[in-house]
């Protein structure tokens, strides 16, 4: 079954055995060449600063708290004062407008 990952199919990767996949060696089968020599490379990963501003971020989100409390204290105190007012009509243009972008 070929694979094609932006019109790249299996058959077109080099350095591949029968069954698709690379070994250690890089060469079909894992045979590896006169010239081969073992090497310590060690795989290496960047961020650009654009990805690490983005992890900041997410882990900043992350800890804030999902609900208001400053407004959840407000609306509680105006219901215990009385003082808390609902606009019927604005109340119901922001349940139309929630209704309507549900799928």
């Amino acid at each position: 079954m070929a694979v094609e990952i932006n019109s790249l199919s299996s058959s077109n990767l080099k350095g591949t055995g029968d069954s698709g996949l690379v070994t250690r060696s890089g060469l079909p089968g894992g045979k590896r060449s006169a010239t081969s020599t073992t090497s310590t490379r060690k795989d290496r990963f960047d961020m650009t600063g654009s990805a690490g501003k983005l992890l900041e971020l997410e882990a900043r989100i992350a800890q804030m708290p999902i609900v208001d409390a400053q407004k959840v204290e407000a609306v509680q105190k105006a219901l215990a004062t009385g003082s808390f007012t609902i606009d019927p009509q604005t109340a119901a243009d922001k349940m139309l407008a929630m209704e309507l972008t549900l799928p």
